[in-house]
């Protein structure tokens, strides 16, 4: 049969495959099929499988395994912190100075970079091969239907991905033959996400509720229905629905899809959020009983305690011995209620106080946040940059020279601990888990969705299991704090803590600049700019303790007034996918 030759050249042309009845160079040169021909790939069901398990091995880029790509954590973009690294190709100095231009170039920028970009679009490619070929398949009906699941699964996340990313998109529902236009017109973000969430619904069609562990990085029934879930709540928010004048109101159907997903979870009897006690296991450890019960898809990664990955980007130097750390906004952790009253801490009738702040507060803090005074891996966290004690040295955790932090200090006063290790120093393999989606996600998104939706937080809906506000307590409850305090049982000032919510629990999860973006709230100077805690050791000879309990005096200062501006909603589609006609446009300013 005759070859079609072509050159991959474009985005949409990297969905350029072969149909079912002709060969392509293809699969000659592309790598989850070299060496095969067509037959030998499709009618042979251990090598469609194969073919299909692509996906799973290659995910579109790696969390916490992927070396120093990015240095930090990919929440450094936000306003939830900065890497400690300063110089120049590192994200989020770029973001710092608005240069997301330069991100889609930038290797170390895989949240946003033209890589990521390509490799989405051939996992869509792939999908659509193992969807289209079905008939080919020689093996079971049950694996037969677990490809099928799975390349509808991934069709969906992949347009998920590509949509919160960089806008609406071309769906491409069958592989594009070589010679055929690639000129396609870009849908508008609503249409992208309401046909992301019908393939959402095709994947649950074909796949288990619950699958062994051993199969934990691949996608479930449940995982099918909680990525509906998503993608309805971003298709639902305002920068979708916004986007070219007054979209569809999709809140009840979001709420709806939450809700459902929550009810399936539950009933299944295994699905549940791990309890407090355990809750560390749904991040790091190697505890297959709690987190695979909460992880309702995610990846498994085991990193050596000297690895790049562990060194440069998640723990700190000083007496942790890492290299650089991630340093966490100071208005991010102003975010972590005060535990006993539920109230934020500049409620006046919170019991915040200010010259000791660390007391009391919601426990996801002390989880999530490396402060002064802070126990971790044994060691007592020293982090201050100035001292009123004359013949003190620099603190350990905080060295500064000449005003500034040495480069991998905290600039800010903090570091996150979200992924850290909770054992003694030196302990191999670092073992971790990343939650592409988990459990705690879609309480949230019912609670977001069904306040937008029916208007009061406190009401319940009768097709649905829980209020909005219920939702939101059983993330609140399992962290060990009270429900929703009742002044915020109103439509506007529920839609704020739930906000909060979810930066609090999903924080360094790769949620927040999505949130930003889908809020359109990220321009605005408390969602923009990067603050610090100036921390002072103050004199024991001469401090006063009624005053100062700690011994150390607080002050919130301004670091970084960081650019953001509405065209950074979305990235910079890689240019040259741009230039293949007048249909596939460049996102608005780029």
């Amino acid at each position: 049969m005759k070859r079609i030759k072509y050159y991959i050249l474009t985005a949409v042309a990297l969905t350029v495959a072969l149909g079912t009845a002709c060969n392509s160079d293809y699969l000659d040169k592309m790598p989850e099929a070299e060496g095969y021909d067509f037959d030998k790939v499709f009618k042979d069901s251990t090598n469609y499988r194969n073919f299909c398990e692509y996906l799973v091995i290659y995910p579109f880029f790696l969390h916490l395994q992927n070396g120093v790509k990015p240095y930090g954590s990919y929440d450094d973009i936000t306003d939830n912190s900065i890497s400690t690294p300063t110089f120049a190709g590192v994200p989020s100095v770029q973001c710092q100075i608005g240069n997301y231009y330069g991100m889609r170039t930038n290797g170390d920028a895989p949240m946003s970079n033209n890589a990521t970009w390509e490799e989405i679009w051939k996992h869509v490619r792939i999908a659509n091969n193992g969807i289209r070929n079905i008939a080919h398949y020689s093996g079971s009906e049950t694996s037969k239907n677990k490809i099928l699941g799975l390349c509808y699964f991934y069709r969906a996340y992949a347009y998920m991905e590509l949509t919160r990313r960089w806008g609406g998109m071309p769906y491409l529902f069958a592989p594009v033959a070589a010679d055929e236009n690639m000129d396609f017109p870009r849908l508008s973000m609503q249409e992208t996400y309401q046909l992301a969430a019908k393939d959402c619904d095709s994947a649950a069609m074909f796949l288990q509720n619950v699958i062994p562990l051993s199969e934990f990085q691949h996608p479930t029934r449940i995982a099918a229905l909680a990525m509906k879930s998503r993608i309805l709540l971003y298709a639902a928010s305002d920068l979708a629905r916004y986007e070219n004048g007054d979209g569809e109101n999709l809140w009840e159907e979001a709420a709806l899809a939450a809700d459902y997903a929550l009810r399936e979870a539950e009933a299944t009897g295994y699905y549940q959020l791990v309890d407090w006690a355990n809750y560390r296991y749904i991040f790091i450890d190697d505890q297959e009983d709690h987190y695979s019960k909460e992880i309702l898809f995610g990846r498994r990664a085991s990193i050596g305690w000297a690895a790049d990955a562990y060194t440069n980007c998640i723990r700190p130097p000083g007496q942790l011995g890492g290299k650089y750390g991630v340093a966490v906004n100071r208005l991010f952790v102003d975010k972590f209620e005060m535990q006993t009253t539920g109230l934020p801490i500049d409620d006046p009738v919170s019991g915040h106080v200010e010259q000791n702040p660390y007391v009391n507060r919601d426990p996801r803090f002390s989880f999530n946040v490396i402060y002064n005074g802070a126990t971790v891996m044994t060691k007592t966290m020293e982090i201050w940059q100035y001292d009123d004690n004359s013949t003190s040295k620099n603190a350990a955790d905080c060295q500064i020279s000449q005003g500034v932090p040495l480069m991998g200090y905290t600039q800010t006063g903090y570091y996150a601990q979200k992924w850290m290790g909770r054992g003694a120093l030196g302990a191999t393999p670092h073992k971790q888990q990343w939650p592409y989606i988990r459990l705690a996600e879609v309480y949230l998104n019912f609670a977001e969705a069904a306040n937008e939706a029916w208007g009061n937080p406190d009401v319940q809906d009768g097709r649905c299991h829980y209020s909005a506000a219920a939702a939101a307590n059983v993330i609140r409850n399992r962290a060990q704090m009270p429900d929703v305090h009742s002044k915020f049982l109103n439509q506007a000032d529920f839609k704020e803590r739930v906000r909060n919510e979810r930066r609090v629990e999903l924080c360094f999860e790769e949620h927040r600049i999505f949130d930003l973006r889908r809020w359109k709230i990220g321009t605005q100077s408390e969602y923009r700019d990067i603050w610090r805690s100036k921390i002072t050791r103050l004199n024991t000879a001469t401090y006063d303790p009624a005053i100062y309990p700690t011994g150390f005096k607080f002050e919130k200062e301004l670091l970084i007034r960081r650019i953001y501006e509405d065209r950074h909603n979305l990235f910079v589609i890689k240019l040259d996918d741009t230039n293949i006609g007048p249909n596939f446009k460049q996102n608005p300013g780029w």
